[in-house]
């Protein structure tokens, strides 16, 4: 099961269930009780997030020394030219030997390498 989609359905369950259990509040203070339950939600939400990084099995992960033009566009910002420039990039100059190094390839930027940083694998 892809961990990554269920991330909303349990969101959509912790806040609902934050609501139904948070007590009556009185009239004058609904405004900062809803921030403070906003504030909340958004703190579980992103360690929820971070959690279901850290927990993606190995074979989520996408090895940029072996994978095939297909295997890398499941990459976020990767489509079929880049891809096909990373595999043309590793076929002239070997294998990768750090993940950074994918900055060599044309059109693959750091911000590129850091949004899919926990889905790469050497």
């Amino acid at each position: 099961m892809n961990i990554t989609k269920c991330i909303p359905a349990i969101m959509s369950a912790m806040a609902l269930t934050a609501f139904l259990t948070t007590p009556a509040i009185a009239a004058d203070t609904p405004t900062k009780a809803a921030a403070k339950m906003q504030t909340q939600a958004k703190t579980e939400a992103s360690d929820m997030a971070s959690d279901a990084k850290k927990a993606m099995p190995d074979a989520a992960q996408v090895n940029i020394n072996t994978a095939s033009a297909e295997q890398l566009q499941v990459l976020k910002g990767i489509g079929a030219a880049k891809a096909q420039a990373i595999v043309d990039y590793r076929t002239k100059n070997g294998k990768f030997n750090a993940i950074d190094d994918l900055a060599n390839v044309s059109g693959v930027g750091a911000k590129l390498i850091e949004q899919n940083r926990h889905l790469i694998k050497l």
